[in-house]
């Protein structure tokens, strides 16, 4: 599954590049910044680890709301080229959502999946599934990712493995011992005779 990235460089980027490290070399990521913003190099030390394909994309004008239009026209050129299976804006602003809504309404049929995430993270199925703290949470995160019927046998498959009786660890041979001499109750000579009280 090939996922595409556009991350705001101007909105908590620390925050919106957490959970990087995770992708493959299948995915893209498109770091959009601006010249006066967090200087690049710092941009590509957070970016650093990562398998993805990462390209850092310098807002072509200055100014405010500069990087939200250019996100949301790559966005709009990925899902006419059918190129964005699955598309994350990555951004804590909330300004994104009225775009991305529309190319829901009208292009729904080109894409799998566009959303506005906060994070790399969030977009992944490994954090819904570390968030659940008891089962039902799990069966629920299950469901939402994969789909009823199959987080539904995914869970019980699940659940089969971890309450089936427990395997036992195969023992690592124990290093034969070497035989220790046997104390007996007699004294060496020598002993006895330096304990001899003399006359």
């Amino acid at each position: 599954m090939k996922m595409i990235f556009l991350v705001d460089g101007d909105n908590n980027i620390g925050t919106d590049l957490k959970g990087i490290e995770m992708l493959s070399e299948q995915d893209t990521v498109l770091v959009f910044y601006q010249k006066e913003g967090l200087a690049l190099s710092k941009i590509q030390k957070l970016c650093a680890g990562t398998a993805a394909d990462v390209q850092y994309i310098e807002s072509v004008r200055g100014g405010r709301n500069s990087i939200d239009f250019q996100i949301i026209t790559e966005l709009g050129v990925l899902v006419g080229r059918r190129e964005a299976d699955y598309a994350y804006v990555i951004s804590q602003d909330k300004g994104y959502a009225a775009s991305i809504d529309a190319l829901r309404a009208r292009y729904a049929d080109a894409f799998q999946e566009v959303d506005l995430r906060p994070s790399i993270e969030a977009c992944l199925h490994l954090p819904f599934i570390l968030k659940a703290a008891n089962r039902q949470d799990l069966r629920n995160a299950l469901a939402r990712e994969c789909g009823e019927a199959q987080g539904s046998a995914l869970y019980n498959h699940l659940k089969q493995i971890f309450q089936g009786a427990e395997e036992p660890a195969a023992e690592a041979e124990k290093p034969a011992k070497s035989p220790r001499p046997r104390r007996s109750g007699r004294r060496k000579k020598s002993e006895t005779a330096q304990q001899a009280p003399a006359e």
